[in-house]
This record gives C-alpha cells, sequence and structure tokens, in this order.
C-alpha cells in the first residue's frame, strides 16, 4: 500500500499520531477523501449533479496519483506531468483539499471537513470575502471547531505558499457552541522526484465569531450532498448488523455507504438549496447524537468489512469507511 509522507508543526492540541512520518494511504482512502471532501454546494447555481460531481472527483484522484516503484510513495501520474500549467493549478488545487481531508482525519480525528462555502450556502448566507477553504469539527466529542486552508502545489512548497494558508486559515469564524478550535495551514506538494507530501502548521489564533454556525447544522451540511448522490444512483440496500445504506454506483464502479440512521434524517430535508432555519433545528440534535455514538466512532471499520464481504472484495485496500462513518468500496476496474 503506497505511503504519504507528512510533516506537522506547532500545534497546540494533541494529535493523533507522530507529527511527522509515513501515512500508510490506499487508494480507497483516498477516494473516500475526495468524494466527501469536494462536493460543490447546490445553491451556488446550475443544476445539481451530484452523482456525477462525486464520480469525476473519485476518478481525478486516481487519474492523477501512483505508487511510485522506488519509494513506495504516492506520486504524480505521467498523465498528470502532460497537463500544461492552467490545468495543473486546478488539479493540484483539488489534490489539496483531499490530502487536506485524509491528514487532518488520521492527525486531528476531523473526518466531517467540508468546504465552508457549502454550509453558508445551505443556510442562505453569502459566502465570506477572506475564509478558509474547509471547516470541521473534531471527533468524539464535537466541540471543537477546525479550520483549514488547503494549498496544492505542483512542484515544491515555498516559505510564501505556506505563509498565505497560514494567514487565511486563521480567519476561522468559530462555532458558538464549540469549547474551543484548531487553525490549520495545509500544503500539498511534490519533491523533486514527483512524490506527494503533506505539511500542516496551526498559525496563531485570531478569531471572529458567526453565531449562525452550529455543529449540528454543519453535520447535515456535510452528508446532504453524499445522501444526494445516493439516492441518485437508485437500487439502495440496507446491509450489516450497523445498518449501512449502499449504493453500486455503476458509472464509477464504486459503491457508496452511509449509515442508515444518517440517511433517514437527511432525507427528512431538502437536497438541494437553501435548508429553513427551522428544519435545520429539527435535526440537529438526532445527527449530533448518531455521529457521537459508538456506532460511527469505534464500529466504523467493522461497518465497512462487513460490505466488503458481502459484495466480495477480499482486498482492505479496495474498501474505506472513514471515521464518519461513510463506506467507499473501489470495484475491479480500479485495481
Amino acid at each position: 500500500m503506497p505511503f504519504l509522507s507528512y510533516e506537522a508543526r506547532n500545534f497546540a492540541t494533541a494529535l493523533a499520531g507522530p507529527a511527522s512520518g509515513l501515512l500508510s494511504l490506499s487508494l480507497a482512502r483516498l477516494v473516500w477523501g475526495a468524494v466527501t471532501v469536494g462536493m460543490t454546494p447546490f445553491a451556488m447555481g446550475g443544476s445539481p449533479r451530484p452523482l456525477l460531481e462525486l464520480g469525476w472527483r473519485a476518478a481525478l484522484t486516481a487519474a492523477s496519483l501512483t505508487e511510485d516503484p522506488a519509494s513506495g510513495r504516492w506520486a504524480m501520474t505521467a498523465g498528470y506531468r502532460r497537463l500544461d500549467p492552467s490545468e495543473k493549478r486546478a488539479v493540484s488545487y483539488f489534490l489539496g483539499m483531499t490530502q487536506a481531508k485524509v491528514t487532518c482525519e488520521h492527525l486531528l480525528r476531523t473526518p466531517h471537513l467540508m468546504h465552508l462555502d457549502a454550509y453558508l450556502a445551505m443556510i442562505g448566507q453569502p459566502s465570506r470575502a477572506s475564509r478558509p477553504d474547509l471547516i470541521g469539527l473534531s471527533l468524539p466529542s464535537l466541540d471543537c471547531t477546525i479550520a483549514v486552508e488547503a494549498k496544492g502545489r505542483t512542484g515544491g512548497r515555498t516559505g510564501r505558499v505556506t505563509a498565505a494558508a497560514k494567514k487565511q486559515a486563521q480567519s476561522l469564524p468559530t462555532v458558538v457552541s464549540a469549547s474551543a478550535a484548531v487553525r490549520v495551514a495545509s500544503v500539498a506538494s511534490f519533491d523533486p522526484r514527483g512524490c506527494w507530501e503533506a505539511y500542516l502548521e496551526d498559525p496563531p489564533d485570531s478569531p471572529t465569531v458567526m453565531a449562525s454556525l452550529t455543529a449540528g447544522s454543519l453535520l447535515a451540511a456535510y452528508y446532504r450532498p453524499l445522501v444526494a448522490a445516493q439516492a441518485e444512483a437508485g437500487d439502495r440496500q440496507i446491509t450489516g448488523e450497523n445498518s449501512i445504506t449502499s449504493a453500486r454506483l455503476l458509472g464509477t464502479d464504486l459503491v457508496l455507504g452511509i449509515p442508515t440512521a444518517i440517511v433517514t434524517i437527511i432525507r427528512t430535508l431538502p437536497l438541494t438549496g437553501p435548508v429553513p432555519a427551522d428544519q435545520l433545528r429539527a435535526v440537529e440534535a438526532d445527527l449530533l447524537e448518531v455521529v457521537r455514538s459508538h456506532h460511527l466512532t469505534s464500529r466504523a471499520d467493522a461497518a465497512g468489512l462487513y460490505i466488503e464481504r458481502t459484495r466480495g472484495q477480499p482486498a482492505p485496500s479496495r474498501s474505506y469507511t472513514g471515521l464518519d462513518g461513510i463506506y467507499v468500496g473501489l470495484g475491479s476496474s480500479w485495481a
């Protein structure tokens, strides 16, 4: 299984792993990061196409990264190298968000990391002029907010890029119900051999308050596009002792599994456009209870393995269940 080289500096909060090293990272886990972090907010214009968007984000990840046989690390593909500069900027930005999602889950236990703009669109508020890219909550208490400015580079990491990421990460809109906050400047880059690297730093605090942001509503914004994508796929089935609703996404040859309790709650909300405040308030407590439960934290891997066995996919690297309870299983065409 390929590795990702990472380094984390200046974190006041305790990390869940060493501050530097090699993270074992399967393709399934990369795809999980890609499809859960980058969903475009539905209220930002255009017709919602959550299933197609999920598919291209998964495919873009696999098309851009491959295992370097010499080092065993993730590296850019030949196809990535052939892109022109403007195309590389777009791909490196997306890979930067995907990498931030994976490393923040690993080091900060923050699987619920999503676009701040997607949250603002769901509650009907305009985007902020200067803000971090991503915002999330840490497990298990969900009382610590995480703001991440994610940068992606086709070449090496520079001091200028790191400084810009730190500045934007400081503009975190604090969750009023949270007791702590962490800012993260995340920079994804490639070394001279083309191997992928991760750098994360916690800049000094400079919080601002946005009272409308609550933990329960953020969770609703996080799961809503995934439930919408699964609904487009149709042919859903409920499996396993932990009750996972799964659907095979034929166009992308992958299985998307979501805890049934989450699906049931989210489907009481409109799956596109802004959500009225009273509807959000009605589901927030239930969402918080489900996500805080043992069902999603300690038993996430068991849920994923159950789906994997029932679908005849014995290779662990072909599936991943995040701490958010979202399962991704890759079909044979991903091998």
